[in-house]
């Protein structure tokens, strides 16, 4: 049997997904100007990288995107097998929050699980590439370095 769709319901949906958006473009729009100035300023995106060093769990992931949306899905893998796994996330978080109209609890699990073997995978990856293969790879010029550089050296700060 077919059910009747009322659009007064998928107006409730749409209205609800642009409230949702109007109060996550703060951080979203803060998070692309981070982004911009650390680019511009460092030549860097990732904050662990600039100041420690040494990559983070996430490490890949931008190269990831940017070789998944040019079609090379084999390299998009080989930065950062995560990506595609938290995109589907993503998808499940729509489904769950928009579609089903409940809390994204399944979604909570499913990230959660994400991130625990991120974390895994990074530890392996430290372990076995790190600091010749990139992405995992040491970046010598890092504030912590620079901030130790200018403590030993003679009159310090």
């Amino acid at each position: 049997m077919k059910k009747n769709h009322c659009p007064i319901l998928y107006k409730k949906r749409i209205k609800h997904l642009i409230s949702d958006v109007r109060h996550c473009l703060p951080g979203m729009l803060l998070c692309a100007i981070f982004l911009s100035a650390m680019t511009a300023a460092a030549g860097k995106v990732c904050p662990a990288r600039l100041l420690l060093g040494i990559p983070c769990p996430g490490c890949g992931l931008t190269r990831a995107t940017v070789l998944l949306l040019k079609g090379d899905i084999h390299g998009s893998l080989l930065c950062n097998p995560f990506l595609l796994p938290l995109l589907a996330g993503g998808v499940l978080f729509l489904y769950e929050h928009y579609v089903l109209e409940r809390k994204a609890r399944l979604f909570s699990v499913y990230i959660a699980v994400c991130i625990f073997l991120m974390v895994v995978f990074y530890i392996i990856r430290m372990k076995y590439w790190f600091p010749d293969r990139p992405p995992m790879i040491y970046e010598p010029h890092n504030l912590l370095h620079l901030l130790f550089t200018v403590l030993k050296s003679p009159g310090g700060l």
